[in-house]
């Protein structure tokens, strides 16, 4: 049971004290009835309302979507859009934050959630949840790199990797299972194999896998399907290279014409 005033103040009603106010002044009903003690304990399964409409309740939320490029992976921004504007109210509202981050040309498989221990759990590098990544690139992977990433790619700034899977789908496409998250790191780690990065996607965390999640789409987890984020022993999903969520979203393609615009207009600039 919560305080009826913290129940407000977590719906996003106001500040505790402007909480405290609309009790006092009967605007809010527990269950139909006018309450006027903003300390009231009420029990999870009462309907607390604010001049007529229901405040949603606290609840812990695990949900996942298929980012598209051109969103940054921040709650808030004040130049770009935000992958806080593709989550529906009703989450929002639950206060749910992004689960580590995505590239703002990177597509795929973010998590959103309000339960601290899992986000710990999932971005903590002590725990290595393996994490998948769908790949093009130029040049071709052979068993040399798929060699190297198994035995730890040094990277130019000297760090190396751990070890991570690498497994090649069609000429100039590949998937890589990493198990840590250092900055740009699958970019960072196919230039050290001379490939370089055109476009990323991932596809599983655990052994959660994207699916036929419509790029831009959110939906909200199983309780089995949370478990399968921490999977530490998940290895490599793959169906067919022809699956759809081996490919480029609609969005990708526009991010990149207006990615080419901004720099033609840059350069132009700098010609003034």
């Amino acid at each position: 049971m919560d305080r009826l005033d913290k129940i407000l103040g977590d719906a996003g009603i106001g500040s505790r004290k402007d909480c405290e106010k609309l009790v006092r002044r009967g605007y809010v009903t527990v269950n139909g009835e006018v309450v006027r003690t903003a300390s009231l304990k009420v029990a999870d399964s009462d309907v607390v309302a604010v001049d007529g409409e229901v405040v949603p309740r606290h609840r812990d939320v695990v949900c996942i979507m298929n980012k598209v490029a051109g969103l940054v992976t921040s709650t808030e921004d004040g130049r770009n859009r935000t992958v806080m504007e593709h989550l529906p109210q009703d989450m929002q509202v639950q206060k749910v934050l992004p689960v580590g981050r995505l590239d703002k040309d990177t597509e795929g498989l973010l998590v959103f959630s309000n339960q601290g221990d899992l986000i710990h759990r999932l971005i903590s590098p002590k725990h290595e949840v393996p994490k998948v990544y769908y790949v093009e690139h130029e040049g071709d992977v052979t068993s040399t790199e798929v060699e190297k990433a198994f035995s730890g790619i040094a990277l130019k700034d000297g760090s190396v990797c751990r070890s991570a899977d690498l497994m090649r789908i069609a000429e100039g496409r590949s998937l890589i299972l990493i198990r840590q998250g250092m900055y740009h790191q699958v970019k960072r780690m196919y230039a050290a194999m001379g490939l370089h990065v055109n476009y990323l996607k991932r596809v599983q965390i655990g052994s959660l896998v994207l699916g036929d999640l419509a790029p831009g789409e959110v939906r909200e987890l199983l309780e089995s399907e949370i478990a399968l984020l921490s999977d530490k022993d998940a290895r490599i999903v793959f169906t067919s290279a022809d699956d759809p969520v081996y490919s480029q979203s609609p969005a990708f393609q526009q991010f990149l014409k207006l990615t080419e615009v901004e720099r033609e207009s840059d350069s132009e600039m700098e010609d003034v």
